[in-house]
Order: C-alpha cells, then sequence, then structure tokens
C-alpha cells in the first residue's frame, strides 16, 4: 500500500504544471520531476545528488535555485520566458527545501495587453469624448440667445448621451484598476447628509424626466464620516440610477437612512422589474447581467465596482428582491472604522 501510494506521489509529480525541485538541509539536488526540466532546459541526470553550488554559475538551474525565494516570490527571466519562483522549508527528520517554479509568461504578456488596452480606452475613447463634451456645453451657453427653440432638446439629448458614455467608459476602466489593485480612495472628512441630500436630487430629476415618483426621507443626526466623499457619490449615484431605470412609469424610488449601532444604513428601494430570487447571489459578480434587465443599457460592472468601494471603507452592501415587484439595496456604513484597502471583487 505505501509503495502504491509513493508510485501515484511520483506520478502526480510528473504531470503537474509547475516545476518541482527538492533539495536537502546541505543544498544537495533530491528530485526534480519533468516540467522543472523544461523551464529549467537541463536533464534530472545533470542535476540530481549535485549540491546547488557544484552547478555551472550561469545556467538557469543555478540562477533559480540560488535565489532566497522564502519571504516571497522572485520572477526570473529565463530564455525569454518569465519564471516565477517561490521556495518553502520542510522541517522533520529530513529537512530541506521544496522549489516551486512556474512559467507566468502568458499572464505577464495578458497584464500588458490589459494596460495597452486601458491606454488605448484613455486617450482614444475619452480625449475626443471629452472635446466632444466641452462643445456641447459651449452650445448649451448659447442656446438662449443663438439656437432654434426647436434644437434645445437635441442639444441636451446630445449632451446626456456622451456622459453616459464616458460613465460607461470610466466603469470600463475603474473595474480594470481594481482587479489590478489600482483604484485608491482619498477618505477625508465628509458632510454625509450633504452628500446623500446631492444624490437625491439628482434622483428625483431623473425620476421626473422617466415619470415616477422619488420619496426622500433622511434621518437627524446623520454624522461626518471619514469617506472618500467622490467615489461613495458615485455608489449612491448608481443604486439611485438602477433604481430609476428599472422602475417602470408611475413607479416609485425611495432613499431612506437610519443610524443605528455605530452604523449608517442606507436604503435605496424601488417598485421597478426586480430580481429572479436565483439570480441575487451573482447580482454582485462582474459583468452579470440579470435575465430581467434584457433590453436595458448597461456594462454589469456598476455594483461590482460599488460593493468594492463600500467594503474598502469597511462597510457592507446587501440586496434583497422579488422578480416584478422590486428591489432594496442597503449600504452599511461604520461611523468610525479602520481604513482599508481596495481588494478584488471579481468572480467568474
Amino acid at each position: 500500500m505505501q509503495e502504491q501510494l509513493e508510485n501515484i506521489t511520483a506520478s502526480l509529480l510528473e504531470e503537474i504544471d509547475s516545476g518541482v525541485v527538492y533539495l536537502d538541509a546541505g543544498g544537495k539536488v533530491l528530485l526534480m520531476n519533468r516540467r522543472a526540466e523544461e523551464i529549467l532546459h537541463i536533464g534530472r541526470a545533470e542535476v540530481v545528488g549535485k549540491r546547488v553550488d557544484m552547478l555551472p554559475l550561469r545556467t538557469p538551474v543555478y540562477r533559480v535555485l540560488s535565489e532566497n525565494v522564502q519571504d516571497e516570490p522572485v520572477e526570473v527571466s529565463i530564455d525569454g520566458a518569465v519564471i516565477q519562483v517561490r521556495s518553502s522549508k520542510f522541517p522533520g527528520d529530513t529537512p530541506g527545501e521544496l522549489f516551486q517554479l512556474r512559467d507566468i509568461s502568458a499572464d505577464k504578456k495578458e497584464k500588458r495587453q490589459r494596460e495597452e488596452f486601458v491606454a488605448m480606452m484613455t486617450h482614444d475613447l475619452k480625449s475626443p469624448l471629452t472635446v466632444i463634451m466641452g462643445y456641447m456645453q459651449a452650445l448649451i451657453g448659447e442656446m438662449p440667445t443663438k439656437m432654434d427653440p426647436s434644437l434645445h432638446l437635441f442639444v441636451k439629448e446630445m449632451d446626456k448621451s456622451a456622459a453616459k458614455m464616458l460613465s460607461m467608459i470610466d466603469d470600463v476602466l475603474d473595474a480594470y484598476r481594481l482587479e489590478a489593485g489600482l483604484l485608491q480612495i482619498d477618505r477625508q472628512p465628509t458632510d454625509t447628509r450633504a452628500l446623500l441630500e446631492g444624490c437625491c436630487r439628482d434622483g428625483e430629476q431623473e425620476a421626473a424626466v422617466h415619470g415616477s415618483y422619488f420619496l426622500s426621507d433622511l434621518c437627524d443626526g446623520i454624522p461626518t464620516l471619514d469617506l472618500d466623499a467622490k467615489q461613495i457619490a458615485r455608489v449612491f449615484a448608481n443604486l439611485i440610477g438602477n433604481a430609476v431605470k428599472f422602475t417602470p412609469r408611475r413607479g416609485t424610488i425611495s432613499v431612506s437612512t437610519t443610524v443605528e449601532d455605530d452604523r449608517l444604513l442606507v436604503e435605496v428601494a424601488d417598485t421597478g422589474i426586480g430580481i429572479p430570487e436565483n439570480e441575487l447571489p451573482r447580482v454582485f459578480n462582474k459583468y452579470f447581467r440579470s435575465s430581467a434587465a434584457r433590453g436595458f443599457k448597461g456594462t454589469g460592472l456598476g455594483l461590482t465596482i460599488s460593493k468594492a468601494i463600500v467594503e474598502a471603507h469597511g462597510g457592507s452592501i446587501r440586496v434583497e428582491s422579488t422578480a416584478g415587484k422590486g428591489s432594496r439595496f442597503t449600504v452599511l456604513l461604520p461611523l468610525k472604522g479602520e481604513r482599508t484597502t481596495f481588494r478584488r471583487q471579481f468572480k467568474g
């Protein structure tokens, strides 16, 4: 039985996609699998049984095995490939060091392509769109005296569409920054009530255009909180915007707040199309869009980014919904809390 297990272990070592090299306490190579041979361009017969300090200095195997990679992995370039190397100590009767080698060239290439894509998005899309929006604002300023009234609605709709496009581009850019750990928050003491009132005013105007009712009930005693005002405003703008978008005419959107247990609770509710119960666990997933939202425009990134922003503030966000009857999103923000950083929130 023991022999059978050893044979299975040996077979598995040969089949895994990571290179494995094992050294004893004296630095002698005791084991090397097939993938390590491929990565290091050397046969195990040339290495096994030899101490690392006896290997030729300029060879990849010496460069890799002489690295101190116990604290954190190191990336080594070998014939154009990028190899990530990490090691761990094996205590016990036969102490040694296990090296793991992984070819991350494809990951590096994909990351570089994503960075190039973001650079393209920033320059090739945002720059001309910003120019367009600048000229649109200039036209809006001239409307009262120099433009036929019949064109006013067209100009305003063009400006609104340009702003929506810019928002969608920003969502894609921030999704990349968040995934790469580059999206930062700048927390400052913030008049939270004023922030929410501003979001509600914008939501009320948007609801009026859509023919819906908007209600707000902001409680007294909302304190000043240590927030990134721009990012938190973005969260509520997204939640309120979704509520308006997915609520039919004559429906109701409401925003309410409560302060309890050292937390600020902000609820955004609507009487819209709702979300099927079986889809609720995926609502905050990257690019996920509910089956009920077919026909509505969107990137599927707003809730993902909103969740990350709220959690970066030490808070949480949850959703309750019934298909055909509406949704309720609840944001909980601590009145006092430790600073946290963005973490990856994406699920496949």
